[in-house]
């Protein structure tokens, strides 16, 4: 058994064991604190917790709670539920077994987020054909980020060496000044939890294809993989398409009928899934910009926030700088790995060689609603790019041992900023935010156990509100935010009627009619001036079943 041999035994599987226990030590203790109950109420530990989190507790209280089946947005009701939703199906399945809803999504990111470095060392370990490059990758990859810790530099001399202990900034993402790749852990891995189950099923996926081709495996290896990959798009959408986009190029560059038995369960299984869950509309905004199809060109990125300011001269230089700022030495050494292929253990760079295109085309084309979220593509570049960084780092280490020093300067360059971020995440005297208070809890508890599992409310359309947060019931329209990244075509018009009603306006029976609305909440995001919502007309018009002093729910 290789566990219990001596640790200086060859294959001895000690590199996995440690990255796990790096990796799970502080997984541990900041998913210890993402949700903590104090006596003013619920508390969120990161801030892509307080704001995140909330759609996932929206979707697995809609499962736990509302009878959500077949599945449809609990903040936009009448439209499928686009969002790859298994993580949450998951969590909510916790609930029945005695796990709070909040516990559901601790428990359940905690399980995934211990497996993921595992898995990645695994898969890393076969394409770069090193442990040593393995443990690399994996790290590059979670303390991934800029240059950004060079404002340590400023922050200390401002406020003393004390600083270290309660850091005053993230130092991966300041929009300020143009720094947008956010540490992929905080930016993925914490708040966009499918990414749990879509990082690691894509991993698996093409490590098995890669085996598959390589060890010359017969059809059977390639229908597993397959199936697999059909099944992906309720877990993530992003992870399937990579995986099937990669698998076609493999396929060119490997031709054998064996790639039918992947292909036909990857498409069969997958699309009439894809089909279902595919956004009613696309809600990209391009203004008076250059479009294609409906989608946004944006030359550079978000790299153009540099260069529109400085002249469209400044492009080369402007393009190139914000992505080493952003990412550091990663690209350089990316691109040192692709050229240098023949100083790799494997061939992995000619199969890497078209996740260019994942970096590339977000480079000029806007996929997504929101320009940032090109990201989504992005991510599943530096994934497998770590991979690349890997290997070229520990394959120089390993044919020039003095060349030890230059790589782990070029690991600071790489991880410190992303470090930095993750300590700073886990130190909830700065990272915490009161995500309800106790009345918050207290209608949340009380709307789960008096009101009909697919009851309609009528809310503000906070992301936080308590209804479709915590007590898992629908309502008429939740955050605008999402629904716009959704793709969903009517969240304007009911955010707009949702607030008549919540206002008592003329119409408001007959939206109350037209939307199926059971009950009206007023509570204090329903009274902010932003919606100004009539407490006197509910009372008059409605019927008072609830009241703790500070939310009031109302019959209709």
């Amino acid at each position: 058994m290789r566990w219990a041999a001596p640790l200086r035994t060859a294959g001895h599987p000690w590199p996995v064991a440690a990255v796990f226990l790096v990796c799970g030590a502080w997984t541990v203790h900041f998913l210890h604190q993402a949700y903590v109950i104090k006596p003013s109420g619920l508390w969120a530990g990161y801030i892509n917790i307080w704001g995140d989190w909330a759609a996932h507790l929206t979707f697995a209280g809609s499962f736990a709670y509302g009878h959500n089946f077949p599945p449809q947005y609990p903040i936009d009701p009448g439209n499928h539920l686009g969002y790859p939703f298994m993580i949450d199906f998951l969590a909510a399945n916790l609930v029945p077994l005695g796990s709070s809803l909040p516990s559901a999504l601790v428990l359940t990111s905690g399980l995934l987020g211990l497996a993921f470095p595992a898995v990645f060392y695994l898969a890393a370990a076969r394409f770069a054909g090193s442990r040593g490059a393995a443990v690399v990758a994996v790290f590059v990859f979670l303390l991934g980020g800029g240059l950004g810790f060079y404002y340590l530099i400023g922050d200390i001399s401002r406020s003393g060496i004390g600083v270290l202990t309660h850091l005053p900034r993230e130092y991966t993402l300041n929009r300020d000044l143009n720094f947008q790749w956010l540490n992929p852990v905080l930016a993925y891995l914490v708040p966009q939890r499918s990414t749990l189950f879509g990082f690691s099923l894509a991993l698996i996926v093409l490590v098995l294809l890669w085996l598959a081709v390589r060890e010359q495996h017969d059809w059977k290896a390639f229908l597993f993989a397959g199936i697999v990959a059909g099944l992906m798009p309720v877990f993530h959408v992003h992870a399937y398409g990579t995986v099937v986009a990669v698998a076609t190029f493999w396929a060119a560059f490997n031709g054998r009928r064996e790639w039918v038995a992947f292909f036909v369960p990857a498409l069969v299984l997958a699309i009439p899934v894809l089909a279902w869950m595919w956004p009613p509309t696309n809600n990209s905004a391009c203004g008076p910009g250059v479009t294609l199809y409906g989608y946004c060109m944006e030359p550079g990125w978000l790299s153009y926030i540099d260069w529109r300011r400085d002249g469209v001269l400044s492009f080369p230089r402007d393009f190139a700088w914000f992505w080493i700022k952003n990412t550091s030495v990663f690209i350089p050494l990316l691109i040192a790995a692709q050229i240098l292929r023949r100083s790799f253990p494997t061939a992995f760079p000619k199969w890497f060689a078209p996740m260019w295109l994942w970096f590339l085309v977000p480079n000029v084309i806007v996929l997504q609603p929101w320009d940032w979220d090109n990201t989504k593509f992005f991510i599943f570049w530096a994934l497998l790019g770590s991979i690349m960084v890997g290997g070229f780092i520990a394959g120089m280490v390993r044919r020039w041992p003095w060349t030890a020093a230059i790589a782990s300067v070029l690991l600071i360059l790489l991880c410190l900023s992303g470090a930095l971020d993750l300590a700073r995440a886990s130190d909830p005297s700065v990272s915490s935010y009161e995500f309800t208070d106790t009345k918050g809890l207290q209608v949340a508890d009380w709307v789960r156990q008096n009101t009909a599992a697919d009851a309609v409310f009528a809310v503000a359309d906070e992301h936080n509100s308590p209804i479709p947060t915590l007590a898992g019931r629908r309502v008429m329209s939740g955050y605008p935010g999402w629904l716009w990244t959704y793709g969903l075509r009517d969240y304007a018009r009911k955010q707009s009627d949702e607030a008549a009603i919540l206002r008592g306006d003329q119409n408001t029976p007959d939206l109350v009619d037209r939307y199926g609305v059971n009950y009206v909440l007023i509570g204090p995001q329903e009274l902010a001036p932003a919606r100004a919502a009539s407490q006197a007309y509910w009372q008059q018009h409605g019927t008072l079943v609830y009241s703790n002093g500070e939310y009031f729910v109302y019959r209709v």
